[in-house]
C-alpha cells in the first residue's frame, strides 16, 4: 500500500496543470468569440490638407487604422503648425471620379465663444499705469499670416478695460504692412484709488472693418461679455514711481540720472547725491557734452550752506560746463549712518531737431575734482548716454510668425526659419519696424539660434534637443524685448511601420518578367510569380525639455503620438540589400524580389548616421489569396472636427455613399485583397498591369463598363436601371492574360458587393465557396442571365512608374504544365477565430489524454516487477511471520561459510537460494519445502556498517510430509541479492555451523 500511494501522489498536481489549461483554453475561445478585433482595412481614400502651408498627419502608436475606420470609411488626424492661414485651409477627401471638401473649422477656445478666423496675439505695453500716465496699450499682432496688400481684408480689434467704477473700450485696425496695430485707452481718473493700487482687466473681440475712426465701427458700451478673450490686467497706482538709474562716482559722491527717452526740446535733471559723512570743503564737477545739448542751470539742495558757481567752455564739438561749490562753514563729521541725500540738481536741455526723426544717443561725460589733485592725477569718469528721440517710444516688441517650431532639420537636412520683426509702439499707439543698430542673442544656442541680422530664428539641423519657452533677447537703443518660442525635437530612431514585414510568394498569381535570379535569353518571354507588397510609413514622436531643464519631457500632442515625415524621409530611405526588397512609389511601397533577409534604414543627409532601421524578409513560402472585399462607391462625404490637445489638431472622417442617386450612376469599386497570412492589402499597392479583373451582374443590363476618363480613374462601372439597386455584383481576380495558361484559368479570389443596401431578407447570390467552382465572368449562365461586363487593371495609388516588362526564357511545356497544377489550386478557406479557439480546446483535451496514458503506462511497469506473495493466493492461509535479523561481524561470517561442506553434502540454504536454485538435502529424502515465499531487502552504508535483513516465512501448505520434524518451519527465500548478502544473512542467524543451520531450519518446518 505504501509504493501505491506513493505512485499515485503526482497525479494529483498533473491533474490540477490539466485544469488550468483547460480553463484557460475556454477563456481563449470565449475571448476570441466575443471581442473579434476589425480588420485593418479602411477606405482608401487620399485625404488632403490645402492651403496649409505647414502639416503633418499624426497617428497613436500602435492604433493605426483608427478603430473606426472600416472599409466604407477612413479617419485620419492632421496637425497644422500654422493653423491660422490667410485663406482657411480646405480638406478634400477624393477617391475618382468622386471629391469632397469642407473648410476646416476656426478654433473655439471656449464652449460658449464663437471660432475666430484669426490667429491674434496680445501684447500688454505697460504693466502699470499712473494718474499723470492714464493710458493701458496693448499690441495685436495676426500670428502666421499671409494676407493680401490692401487693407480690404483684415479685421479690427476692440480693445475692453473692465473696472469696478465702469468699462471703456476702443478699436484698432491691423496694418497691412505688419499686420499689427496698438489700441490706447486713457482709463478715467476716478477709477485710481488713493488708497492703493487696483486692477483693471483687460479684453478683446475681433469685428470686421466698418465705417469709422480709423476703419473701425463706433462699438457698445455695454459688455459684451461671453465673446471676450482675455488680456491679462493693469495695475492702477496712485503716483507715478520715478525712472532713474543711479550711479556712484566715488565713494560719497552718486550720480541719479533718468532712465527715459528725451525729446526735443525737453528739459530734464539730473541729481547729486552726497553722503551725510562727507567732509570736504571744496567739490568741483565737470560735465562734457556733445552739441545739441546744453547744461542750463545748477541748483542747490541747501543753498545756506553751499555756494555754487557755473562756468562755461565752448569747442568745436564739445561744450565743457565746470560746477564749482564751497562750503559756506565747516562741520563736525556727522555720526549718523551714511545715508545718501540730496545736493545738488544738473538741468539740462535739448535742442530741437534729431537729423531723420529716428532716436540717437547723446552722450554726457562726468567727472569728479578735488582740491590738492595733480593736474595729470588720473580721475574718475562717467559717461552717460541720453537717447534723444522725437518720438515719445514706449516700448520694444518683436513680433514672430509662430510661437513653436517642429524641427524637421535633423531629419531632411534643411534648415528651417521664423522670420521676426522688431517693432516701436510710441504714445498714441503708433508703430514703426526698427531695421538697424539691433542686437540680439538666442539664451540656448543648443535648441534655437538667431541670425546675424536679428531678423529670424532658425534651426539648421545640428541642434540637440528641444526645450520648451526658450529665450530670445533683443535689444535696441536703451529698450530690451524677449521672445520666448517652444522648438520641438524628434526623438529618434525613427519608427518604421510596415503593414507586411515577411513578404512571400502568391500562389498561383503569375505576373510577366524573368524569375529573379536567373539570366534572360534574349528574345525570351515569361511569367514569374508575385510577391507580395507592404505600405511603408516614416514615424517619430516630438518632444521638448522643460524650462528648467528637467528631465520630464512634454511631447507634442501626447506621449504615444508620432508625426508622420514619410513625405520628407522617404527619399533618404533606402533597402540594404537591393536584391531582396525595394522601394517603389517614392519610398512608400515595399516590393519584394527574391528570397532573403535585409533591412529598410534612412541615413541622416548630414552626418550619415543611421535614423532609423527595420527588419524585413522575402521567403520562398506560398500565401494564398483567400477573398476580394470589395466597397462600391457612389460618393463622398466628409466630415471635420477640431482636436483639444493642440490647437492646429483637425480629424477628418470620409465614409461612402452606396445610394444610387441617378437612374444611370457611376460607381467605382475599391479593393481589399485577403492573404491566407492573415494579413490584408489595397489594390493600389500592386502595378496596374498585374491585375486581372473581372466584374459580372446578375441583371444583364444592369452593369456596364465607364468609359476611358481621367488618368488615374479607378476601376469603374455604371449602373443603369431601377433594378439595379439592391443587386450583387461579382468581382474576379485572375493573373494578366500574358500569364494564364492552359487549362489553369480559374480565379485567385473572389468578392461580391451590393449595389445600395442588400435586400432584407433574402440575401443575393452568396460567394462561392471555392474559385474553382465559380464561373468564368467572360462565359455566359443561365441563357445570359449572367453577363460579363469587363475586364480591367487598377492604378497604384501611389503614383508609381510602370516599370517595363522584363521578358523570361520560355519553359518547357510539360514542366510548365507541372507547375500550374501545383500552384492554380483553389484558395484555402478562411479560418475563423471561432474554429481557432476550438482547435486549440481540442489540443489541450488531446494532451491531457495523453499525459493520462503515460502516467498508467509508468505506473504498471513500475509494479509489475513485484509478484505478491504466494501465500496471498490463498485467501485461508495464515498470515506470514516477520524475522528480522540484526548483525554486523562480516570477517567471522566468511571464515564459517569457507569452512562450509561441499554441496552435495548439504550446507546454507541461503547460499543455495543465493543461486538461484531451490534449498535440497542430500541425506533427507524428505520432499523439499513448498509453498512458502520470503522477502529479503538489505540497506547498507559506507565503510562497516550495520546490516538489517527482513525475511518473512509462510506457513507449510497441510500436504507436508509426516516425517518432517514438528515445529521446523518450511522455508523458501526469494532473495534478489548477491551471494555474500547470503554470507550475511547466515552470520546475524547465529549458525557458525553448516549442521545447524540445517537442523534449526528443520525445526522452524516442522512447527508448521
Amino acid at each position: 500500500m505504501a509504493g501505491r500511494t506513493a505512485a499515485t501522489t503526482p497525479r494529483g498536481p498533473r491533474a490540477a496543470w490539466l485544469c488550468v489549461l483547460a480553463a484557460l483554453a475556454l477563456d481563449a475561445a470565449r475571448v476570441d468569440c466575443g471581442q473579434t478585433s476589425p480588420d485593418p482595412v479602411y477606405l482608401p481614400a487620399a485625404l488632403q490638407l490645402l492651403d496649409a502651408p505647414e502639416h503633418f498627419r499624426v497617428q497613436q502608436a500602435g492604433h493605426y487604422p483608427p478603430a473606426n475606420s472600416s472599409l466604407g470609411s477612413r479617419s485620419e488626424t492632421f496637425l497644422l503648425l500654422q493653423p491660422w492661414p490667410r485663406a482657411l485651409p480646405r480638406l478634400r477627401a477624393s477617391y475618382p471620379p468622386f471629391t469632397a471638401q469642407q473648410v476646416v473649422p476656426p478654433l473655439v477656445t471656449e464652449p460658449h465663444q464663437q471660432p475666430a478666423p484669426w490667429d491674434v496675439r496680445a501684447v500688454s505695453v505697460e504693466g502699470a499705469v499712473t494718474p499723470a500716465e492714464p493710458h493701458a496699450r496693448v499690441l495685436f499682432h495676426l500670428r502666421g499670416q499671409d494676407w493680401p496688400p490692401g487693407p480690404s481684408s483684415l479685421p479690427c480689434a476692440r480693445l475692453y478695460a473692465t473696472h469696478a467704477a465702469g468699462t471703456v473700450h476702443g478699436a484698432c485696425r491691423f496694418q497691412p504692412s505688419l499686420g499689427a496695430c496698438v489700441v490706447e485707452l486713457a482709463l478715467p481718473a476716478h477709477w485710481f484709488s488713493p488708497g492703493g493700487p487696483t486692477r483693471a482687466k483687460l479684453s478683446y473681440t475681433l469685428e470686421p472693418a466698418a465705417q469709422g475712426p480709423g476703419g473701425c465701427g463706433p462699438g457698445v458700451d455695454k459688455d459684451p461679455g461671453e465673446q471676450l478673450l482675455s488680456v491679462g490686467g493693469v495695475e492702477l497706482r496712485p503716483e507715478d514711481p520715478p525712472q532713474y538709474q543711479e550711479v556712484p562716482l566715488d565713494e560719497a559722491v552718486t550720480l541719479q540720472v533718468p532712465d527715459v527717452p528725451v525729446r526735443p526740446g525737453q528739459v530734464f535733471s539730473a541729481t547729486v547725491l552726497l553722503r551725510h559723512n562727507f567732509t570736504a570743503g571744496l567739490l568741483s564737477l565737470r560735465i562734457k557734452v556733445k552739441r545739441g545739448l546744453q547744461v542750463t542751470a545748477a541748483r542747490l539742495a541747501q543753498p545756506a550752506l553751499w555756494s555754487a558757481k557755473l562756468d562755461r567752455f565752448k569747442g568745436s564739438k564739445h561744450h565743457t560746463t565746470l560746477i564749482t561749490c564751497h562750503r559756506a562753514e565747516l562741520l563736525e563729521p556727522d555720526a549718523s549712518p551714511p545715508e545718501l541725500a540730496e545736493f545738488l540738481w544738473v538741468d539740462f536741455m535739448v535742442e530741437n531737431g534729431t537729423g531723420g526723426g529716428m532716436a540717437v544717443t547723446r552722450p554726457v561725460t562726468w567727472q569728479l575734482e578735488y582740491p590738492g589733485q595733480a593736474p595729470d592725477a588720473e580721475k574718475d569718469k562717467m559717461v552717460w548716454e541720453i537717447v534723444v528721440s522725437e518720438r515719445d517710444v514706449r516700448a520694444l516688441v518683436p513680433l514672430a510668425e509662430a510661437e513653436e517650431l517642429v524641427n524637421m532639420a535633423p531629419l531632411t537636412g534643411v534648415p528651417q526659419h521664423i522670420p521676426v520683426h522688431l517693432v516701436t509702439v510710441e504714445a498714441g499707439g503708433a508703430l514703426a519696424e526698427v531695421t538697424e543698430h539691433i542686437g540680439c542673442e538666442s539664451a540656448n544656442t543648443q535648441v534655437l539660434q538667431v541670425s546675424e541680422a536679428c531678423d529670424a530664428v532658425f534651426v539648421a539641423g545640428t541642434e540637440s534637443r528641444g526645450a520648451e519657452a526658450v529665450r530670445v533677447d533683443f535689444w535696441w537703443r536703451r529698450l530690451r524685448a524677449s521672445l520666448r518660442l517652444t522648438v520641438w525635437a524628434p526623438r529618434l530612431p525613427l519608427h518604421i511601420e510596415l503593414t507586411d514585414s515577411t513578404l512571400e510568394q502568391v500562389r498561383g498569381w503569375r505576373v510577366p518578367g524573368p524569375t529573379e535570379g536567373a539570366p534572360e535569353p534574349e528574345g525570351a518571354r515569361g511569367c514569374r510569380l508575385q510577391y507580395q507588397r507592404a505600405a511603408v510609413r516614416f514615424l517619430v514622436p516630438f518632444a521638448a525639455h522643460p524650462l528648467d531643464s528637467g528631465h520630464h519631457l512634454t511631447h507634442l500632442l501626447g506621449p504615444d503620438w508620432l508625426l508622420d515625415v514619410s513625405p520628407l524621409v522617404a527619399p533618404h530611405a533606402r533597402v540594404q540589400d537591393p536584391r531582396v526588397a525595394s522601394l517603389e512609389g517614392g519610398g512608400l511601397v515595399l516590393v519584394g524580389r527574391e528570397p532573403g533577409v535585409t533591412s529598410i534604414e534612412v541615413r541622416s543627409p548630414l552626418s550619415g548616421a543611421a535614423l532609423g532601421e527595420k527588419a524585413l524578409a522575402v521567403t520562398e513560402d506560398r500565401v494564398s489569396l483567400l477573398e476580394l472585399r470589395v466597397q462600391p462607391v457612389a460618393g463622398i462625404s466628409l466630415a471635420l472636427g477640431r482636436g483639444t490637445a493642440h490647437p492646429g489638431e483637425v480629424t477628418a472622417t470620409c465614409w461612402v455613399q452606396t445610394t444610387l442617386p441617378a437612374p444611370e450612376q457611376e460607381v467605382a469599386l475599391a479593393l481589399w485583397l485577403s492573404f491566407s497570412d492573415h494579413t490584408f492589402a489595397p489594390a493600389e499597392l500592386y502595378d496596374r498591369e498585374d491585375l486581372g479583373l473581372a466584374i459580372s451582374a446578375e441583371e444583364p443590363v444592369a452593369v456596364r463598363p465607364a468609359a476611358p476618363g481621367e488618368q488615374g480613374a479607378w476601376l469603374r462601372v455604371v449602373v443603369s436601371g431601377a433594378g439595379a439597386e439592391g443587386s450583387p455584383l461579382h468581382v474576379a481576380l485572375h493573373p494578366p492574360e500574358a500569364c494564364r495558361r492552359g487549362r489553369h484559368r480559374v480565379a485567385l479570389a473572389s468578392g461580391t458587393a451590393w449595389l445600395g443596401a442588400p435586400p432584407v431578407p433574402t440575401p443575393g447570390p452568396a460567394l462561392p465557396a471555392s474559385p474553382a467552382q465559380s464561373p468564368l465572368p467572360t462565359e455566359a449562365r443561365g441563357g445570359g442571365a449572367r453577363r460579363a461586363v469587363g475586364s480591367m487593371g487598377v492604378r497604384s495609388k501611389f503614383e508609381q512608374a510602370a516599370g517595363a516588362a522584363a521578358e523570361e526564357e520560355a519553359e518547357a511545356e510539360a514542366g510548365e504544365e507541372e507547375e500550374e497544377e501545383e500552384e492554380m489550386v483553389p484558395t484555402a478557406r478562411r479560418v475563423t477565430e471561432l474554429e481557432l479557439g476550438m482547435y486549440a480546446l481540442l489540443g489541450i483535451f488531446c494532451l491531457a489524454i495523453l499525459i493520462f496514458l503515460v502516467n498508467g503506462v509508468i505506473f504498471v511497469l513500475r509494479y509489475q516487477r513485484k509478484e505478491p506473495p504466494e501465500g496471498a493466493t490463498d485467501p485461508a492461509s495464515p498470515q506470514p511471520h516477520n524475522w528480522v535479523w540484526l548483525g554486523t561481524d562480516q570477517e567471522e561470517l566468511s571464515r564459517q561459510l569457507d569452512r562450509r561442506p561441499p554441496r552435495g553434502d548439504g550446507g546454507c540454504p541461503c547460499e543455495s537460494a543465493a543461486r538461484g536454485e531451490a534449498p535440497t538435502q542430500s541425506a533427507d529424502p524428505s520432499p523439499p519445502p513448498g509453498g512458502s515465499a520470503g522477502t529479503l531487502a538489505r540497506k547498507e552504508a559506507s565503510g562497516r556498517r550495520k546490516r538489517v535483513e527482513f525475511v518473512t516465512f509462510a506457513p507449510v501448505p497441510p500436504a507436508q510430509p509426516p516425517e518432517e520434524p514438528p515445529g521446523a518451519p518450511a522455508v523458501q527465500s526469494i532473495l534478489v541479492a548477491g551471494e555474500e548478502d547470503i554470507r550475511w544473512v547466515c552470520e546475524d542467524m547465529g549458525l557458525k555451523d553448516p549442521e545447524e543451520l540445517r537442523n534449526y531450519m528443520e525445526r522452524i518446518r516442522g512447527s508448521s
